[in-house]
């Protein structure tokens, strides 16, 4: 009976918990998407000022925007990982092709790609079953695998590789970044948690992207994991 008092006191603390994240989350995203709506019209709308904005000015704007995207996109992640949590994510499943998922996601990533001269390739066979997904989650899934190797890596390059392997479809996101250790790995999937060599210094990232995209997989009855 005392095990049973304890286990529901923590349940209610963890329900609590969550609930008191998801309400802070909702209650920051509404302000930071007026901030981040009108920042784009003033960029995108020139003609509804007097004057021209100076160049400085336009340049101080777009890292405001930025910035204001990236807590809007953090803000969304705590969300996400507290629906998953909660048993509240709603998967629309659909028969898909995986094949261009992959190929989103390496677009998206391209311009970084690019800019750090890093060569991204993405190899799949030409009849590949298709996946009984929801769409957007594993396409922020293979966004999130994509875009972690393009900012880790500085030399060589990106490969996204595409398997049948019945009944499943295997992805594999492999670079030639530096690597991590196996003490980090142990912790890599959980909320929160980055690497704590030199490497993962100035990168940026919340340390959320794995934990959701690793319960977005499971959502699915599948698995994500580091070798």
């Amino acid at each position: 009976e005392r095990i049973a008092a304890l286990r529901s006191v923590a349940e209610d603390a963890r329900k609590s918990k969550a609930l008191f994240v998801a309400r802070v989350s909702h209650e920051l995203r509404t302000p930071l998407n007026m901030i981040v709506g009108f920042f784009e019209l003033m960029a995108a709308t020139t003609e509804i000022y007097t004057v021209d904005l100076p160049p400085q000015m336009e340049r101080d704007l777009e890292v405001v925007l930025s910035n204001s995207r990236h807590l809007s996109s953090l803000v969304d992640d705590v969300l996400d990982l507290t629906r998953t949590e909660e048993g509240r994510m709603t998967l629309h499943k659909e028969w898909v092709n995986l094949a261009d998922i992959a190929q989103e996601a390496a677009e998206a990533v391209q311009p970084l790609v690019h800019q750090k001269g890093l060569i991204l390739d993405v190899c799949m066979p030409e009849a590949l079953p298709e996946v009984y997904c929801d769409r957007t989650r594993i396409r922020q899934v293979l966004l999130n695998l994509v875009s972690n190797a393009a900012r880790f890596t500085e030399q060589g390059g990106i490969t996204v590789e595409l398997r049948a392997r019945h009944p499943y479809v295997v992805t594999v996101v492999r670079d030639t970044g530096p690597g991590i250790s196996p003490e980090d790995a142990r912790e890599i999937f959980q909320p929160f948690s980055q690497g704590t060599g030199d490497v993962w210094r100035d990168k940026g990232g919340s340390g959320l992207g794995l934990a959701i995209s690793q319960q977005f997989v499971r959502l699915h009855e599948g698995r994500l994991w580091l070798e």
